[in-house]
């Protein structure tokens, strides 16, 4: 299909027609049938690229609909550089459980290679949404590096990333941070992916009498696992700045490990004691000062839940604008 051929106006009649089948199939199936809802709260575009890992993507976005039901236009950037655009619309339904009405959410989908992806950006303009909030959720390395990029986030209200797949994760936090300065609204979810650790490291905070914590504090250390340094380690740095003054000392330590996780232990050093935090197996981690132990569960964050995470901050997140300000410096 030429890019001449893919019109907006022909995949919204599209989706048009299959309301109109679907409303068909419930009349004349099931009499225990309460119909199908056509649910759109927002606009949600996700950024892929063919071969990555489709499937998690496809299932990632099917489990966001369920609580944000949208009209979610897939962006798929195609290996074969000069691939022309397509297009197609289909419709994603399912029946909450206990409940006799389906609900059912839009879906478009284009594709296109690099060298035509730009022409995409003419046709979003078309299918978006009227008069509801535009999220779009870049999960793609190459369609965040494409010049097209800013084009399509300069219609979305809140954008998402994530770093840590990038090529050169700093040079894409040091933009992210150009952005936030400007005004708009940009998420990482490497950054989204360490909440559990600054809910670790703030309660211990809370169980202590921080003033004198803080007072007798000399030093903090972060032990990663794998080299290159990760990205999250940059952001952890940064936060504990950001909480404890610009000038404070943490040090990076890296320790190899076959592990899967990125961040293995922090240590809190101070004149009376030591505080530990110790990753000791998937899922588990300890907490240590000095005769006292304490375990948490870190719960698997998948795709999923970290973008609902993100979906659920509506405007700008002072804490991370702070820490993305450091970490971009450092």
């Amino acid at each position: 299909m030429s890019s001449i051929s893919v019109k907006p106006e022909q995949l919204l009649k599209d989706l048009s027609g299959l309301w109109m089948e679907l409303g068909k199939a419930e009349v004349e199936g099931s009499d225990r049938s309460a119909g199908v809802l056509r649910a759109v709260t927002m606009t949600f575009l996700l950024g892929v690229e063919e071969g990555d890992d489709e499937g998690a993507a496809s299932e990632a976005l099917a489990q966001l609909m369920h609580e944000h039901p949208s009209r979610a236009i897939v962006l798929k950037l195609s290996r074969q550089a000069d691939a022309e655009i397509s297009g197609r619309a289909f419709a994603q339904c399912w029946m909450p459980f206990g409940r006799r009405q389906q609900i059912c959410c839009e879906q478009i989908e284009l594709s296109a290679g690099s060298e035509n992806f730009k022409d995409i950006v003419s046709l979003l303009r078309g299918l978006i949404a009227p008069d509801l909030p535009v999220v779009f959720w870049c999960r793609s390395s190459r369609i965040f590096l494409h010049p097209a990029f800013e084009s399509i986030a300069s219609m979305a209200d809140k954008v998402i990333v994530d770093s840590r797949s990038h090529p050169d994760p700093h040079n894409s936090i040091r933009f992210l941070n150009q952005q936030l300065q400007r005004g708009h609204l940009y998420a990482d979810l490497t950054w989204t992916r360490l909440t559990r650790w600054r809910e670790t490291v703030s309660g211990v905070f809370e169980r202590m009498d921080c003033q004198a914590f803080f007072q007798n504090l000399n030093r903090a250390v972060i032990q990663y696992t794998h080299t290159p340094e990760p990205m999250a380690v940059s952001y952890l740095s940064a936060w504990m700045k950001s909480v404890i003054g610009l000038d404070f000392p943490v040090d990076r330590v890296l320790a190899p490990s076959e592990v899967s996780w990125q961040i293995s232990k922090l240590r809190f050093e101070t004149a009376l004691t030591d505080v530990v935090i110790d990753r000791s197996e998937k899922g588990i981690v300890e907490t240590h000062i000095q005769h006292f132990t304490a375990r948490s569960v870190f719960e698997v964050q998948d795709e999923a839940r970290l973008v609902r995470e993100e979906l659920s901050i509506l405007g700008r997140d002072p804490i991370f604008a702070r820490v993305l300000k450091i970490a971009s410096q450092s």
